[in-house]
């Protein structure tokens, strides 16, 4: 007996977080898909509908196709904007400039800033009367400047990616820093006595050695741009016309403003497929190691 209980001790110590995982990722998600297969309002008994939902998702719903292409622009254009300005600052802040603690804690800061704060700033800043960058237009010959970025579908998209890239960019230089100081000193230095200048140490050596902080960042970002809910609904909520919607506003939209909740729960389940089959895909083409396996 006492063997046995030895023997599953390791059992013992994992057992509440696999309650914790099973009363909370496990049971919602096959809540959620149960719920996709009705036809449900929230409240009253649902409507048995099979795989209805799905396919009026990917064949009758023109909204839908825009989050999805939403979701490519954000991937493309948040991951790796982020990633280079971080590096360069991340190189820039490694070096003996003075107050550099400073500039790093003003870099990161947005980082931790709640993202409807943000959001409400950076309202403000695009308003074009009276906004910050209204006022730059009007004293300067920059009058493009003063356009309503938020109310037109042709630049509402790409007005909230600048923000999450000016929101995240000092997450992305923190995590650069770090490796930035984890390399072996003794290999660059090696390198700059062959004769390398500072830009090829950059380019053949250290960008190549922090490559488990690429991994990182992508993948991070890969699932932070597809659940990005709380800046777009602040700035946009998905619109105009329906331009800047993402799955999570869209969610949201169907499920808690519109009442059709198996409806939102399919685009639940599509979104999480799809976060899985590309983070798996990320770590299967790209490498799954990441920065505590950089001393490897």
């Amino acid at each position: 007996m006492r063997r046995a209980i030895q023997g599953q001790e390791g059992l013992l110590f994992i057992l509440p977080a696999l309650v914790f995982f099973a009363v909370f990722v496990v049971y919602p998600i096959i809540y959620i898909a149960r719920a996709s297969l009705l036809d449900w309002n929230g409240l009253a008994a649902g409507t048995w509908v099979g795989l209805d939902n799905y396919t009026r998702l990917f064949r009758d719903d023109p909204i839908f196709h825009k989050t999805l292409r939403n979701a490519a622009l954000w991937t493309l254009l948040t991951i790796f904007p982020q990633m280079f300005i971080g590096f360069g600052l991340a190189v820039l802040l490694n070096g003996p400039i003075l107050g550099r603690t400073i500039y790093r804690a003003i870099f990161y800061l947005p980082a931790i800033v709640s993202p409807i704060v943000i959001g409400i700033v950076w309202q403000r800043i695009y308003d074009p009367f009276g906004g910050l960058l209204s006022d730059v237009a009007r004293r300067t010959a920059l009058p493009w400047l003063s356009q309503p970025f938020l109310a037109d579908p042709g630049t509402a998209t790409l007005a909230t990616i600048v923000v999450n890239v000016w929101q995240w960019t000092g997450f992305s230089m923190l995590l650069y820093l770090a490796g930035l100081q984890g390399l072996p000193g003794e290999v660059l230095e090696a390198a700059r006595i062959d004769g390398a200048t500072g830009l090829q140490r950059l380019r053949q050596i250290v960008w190549p050695m922090l490559r488990p902080v690429h991994l990182t960042l992508i993948l991070l970002g890969l699932i932070g741009a597809l659940q990005t809910f709380a800046l777009v609904f602040i700035l946009t909520r998905g619109g105009p016309n329906n331009a800047s919607q993402t799955m999570p506003t869209y969610i949201f939209q169907q499920a808690f403003q519109l009442s059709s909740m198996g409806y939102g729960a399919a685009i639940s389940i599509v979104l999480l497929a799809i976060a899985l089959i590309a983070s798996l895909g990320q770590m299967r083409f790209l490498g799954s190691r990441f920065v505590v396996g950089q001393g490897d």
